[in-house]
């Protein structure tokens, strides 16, 4: 499969992936406005911040995932995608426990500081295996590669 078949079938899965990343956020939405008009404010705050951001991006991430391993074979490729995947998780899970902390104990805002360093870390870590998936397959669409074509400057 060319890299430019693989870039059609991930802006496919992507489609799809924000159409069902849209659909879950409506019905999270409409969760907190209900806790909300009953007076239950603080669980509507916890819903909102604690659910919708991290759902929609676990339903991004995961639909990528999901098409990265029907590209390639190769143990190597495979578990660089999982790690790219559980990277993406952390940095998930790592937003949560943010939020939650600033939600319940809003005088304990220096994590801040900690969270940052984590998402740049994560950042680079991601940017690393990308480089390392191209590495093992000429034909991965990395994320440079993948902005560029949803704008209509793909490369190949």
């Amino acid at each position: 499969m060319t890299q430019r078949e693989r870039f059609d079938h991930l802006y496919e899965a992507g489609k799809r992936s924000t159409r069902q990343a849209l659909l879950l956020g409506l019905f999270i939405i409409l969760l907190g406005v209900m806790f909300w008009f009953t007076d239950e404010r603080r669980l509507a705050e916890l819903v909102w911040f604690v659910l919708f951001i991290p759902v929609v991006s676990f339903v991004k991430v995961w639909a990528r995932t999901k098409t990265l391993l029907t590209f390639n074979e190769a143990p190597d490729y495979r578990r660089l995608v999982w790690y790219e995947y559980w990277s993406g998780m952390a940095v998930i899970v790592i937003f949560c426990v943010l939020i939650v902390t600033l939600l319940l104990r809003p005088e304990q805002a220096n994590i801040l500081i900690l969270v940052v360093a984590f998402n740049l870390f994560a950042w680079i870590a991601s940017s690393k295996i990308d480089q390392k998936l191209a590495n093992i397959d000429p034909e991965h669409v990395t994320h440079k590669a993948y902005e560029r074509g949803k704008v209509g400057f793909f490369l190949k």
